[in-house]
């Protein structure tokens, strides 16, 4: 074979991706929880990153504000769910059906929660992670339960009608 071929094929060879370097994408579903603990003169506690006493209330959209807010992420791994996810959450991307941050809810910030979920069972379980400071996320192994959504406003039916 000439030389020149051979080069050739060499410089193909280096410049053709690689196959093991894409890993396999999963999807997650993502729920965020706010951290709503405030000390004694109404100030937030969350600046030092969550803490196992610290309340939580599930993100949801205000204009339907008994449906907790879920984001659909791709991801090869749950920490990387997890980043993107929290980038939703600060309003720096959308997730994969371009679904975003609502508007008039505030950003994520640091002490609160992350949920990521895989959508089929068998690659995982639900984790949990937390908005560090640094913008570093910190895998928790349990969170205290959110509260509850408020039950939904029944109006009777002359005001419905309106």
């Amino acid at each position: 074979m000439p030389a020149h071929r051979r080069t050739r094929s060499r410089v193909a060879t280096l410049l053709a991706p690689s196959r093991a370097a894409t890993a396999p994408t999963l999807l997650f579903t993502a729920r965020a929880c706010l951290n709503i603990t405030t000390g004694p003169y109404g100030w937030p506690e969350n600046y030092c990153g969550y803490q196992p006493w610290h309340r939580l209330l599930h993100a949801a959209d205000p204009d339907m504000p008994t449906l907790p807010l879920t984001f659909t992420i791709a991801a090869p791994d749950p920490q990387a769910a997890a980043h993107r996810a929290a980038d939703v959450g600060q309003r720096r991307s959308v997730d994969q059906n371009t679904d975003y941050w609502p508007l008039r809810l505030r950003r994520l910030a640091v002490g609160d929660v992350v949920i990521i979920t895989p959508r089929t069972p068998t690659t995982g379980e639900r984790r949990y992670w937390a908005l560090a400071p640094g913008g570093h996320l910190t895998e928790l192994p349990c969170i205290s339960e959110p509260l509850p959504f408020p039950p939904p406003l029944q109006l009777p039916p002359a005001a419905r009608a309106c």
